[in-house]
């Protein structure tokens, strides 16, 4: 009720003065611009009301509009941000990957000529770090190498489970893992405190490394 009061109050006081404007101009072709130029604010102060509650919703669309532009934008970015942690990811393992491809193909054949042993699996662990490119070897932690003796596929003999055999490794054993991990670490350029080997199965005794 308040606004209508004062829209109708503004309407009257405009008038008012408008019609003291109009008796103290002289007739003459200016006056002609002067009705015009009164018509038109007496028009704008008609439909202020109007033009209040449109401004209103003008400035509440453009705030709605702005924070869901935001929003919009913070999504992308995560969005984008996960996406490349992905493709990140993926080349890392990747490159991971044929790096063991290619350290086991540089010790085949020297291996088996030498110590009568083939690669079962290299796994390569590397340090955490999400926002530099893998370098290798500089960047790798540990390389776990699990080794097994070379056996003719025809002569495959029976499994015999020796339960008073002592499950830790003995002391030949452990130099000799320690003489692989010598030998890997000088093929591929790192620290042999870096590389674990693993001989598979149990009757490591059988296997001489010199």
């Amino acid at each position: 009720m308040h606004v209508i009061t004062e829209w109708v109050t503004n309407i009257i006081l405009f008038i008012l003065f408008a019609t003291i404007i109009d008796l103290l101009l002289p007739s003459s072709s200016f006056q002609k611009y002067v009705k015009m130029v009164v018509g038109l604010i007496l028009l704008l102060v008609m439909l202020s009301p109007l033009l209040h509650i449109f401004s209103i919703d003008v400035n509440r669309f453009l705030a709605a509009i702005t924070e869901e532009d935001y929003g919009q934008q913070d999504m992308m970015k995560n969005e984008l941000e996960n996406k490349k942690k992905e493709i990140q990811a993926s080349q890392r393992a990747y490159i991971l990957e044929q790096t063991a491809v290619q350290m086991k193909k540089q010790v085949a054949e020297e291996l088996m000529k030498q110590y009568g042993l083939t690669v079962k699996q290299i796994v390569v662990q590397t340090k955490e770090n999400e926002h530099e490119s893998l370098q290798i070897p500089d960047d790798i932690q540990t390389i776990k190498v699990i080794v097994s003796k070379s056996q003719d596929p025809e002569a495959v003999q029976p499994v015999v489970i020796d339960t008073a055999k002592s499950l830790e490794p003995s002391a030949e054993e452990t130099e000799q893992t320690k003489k692989l991990a010598s030998f890997f670490a000088a093929k591929w350029d790192v620290h042999e405190e870096k590389i674990d080997v693993q001989i598979e199965g149990r009757e490591w005794g059988d296997v001489s490394v010199h």
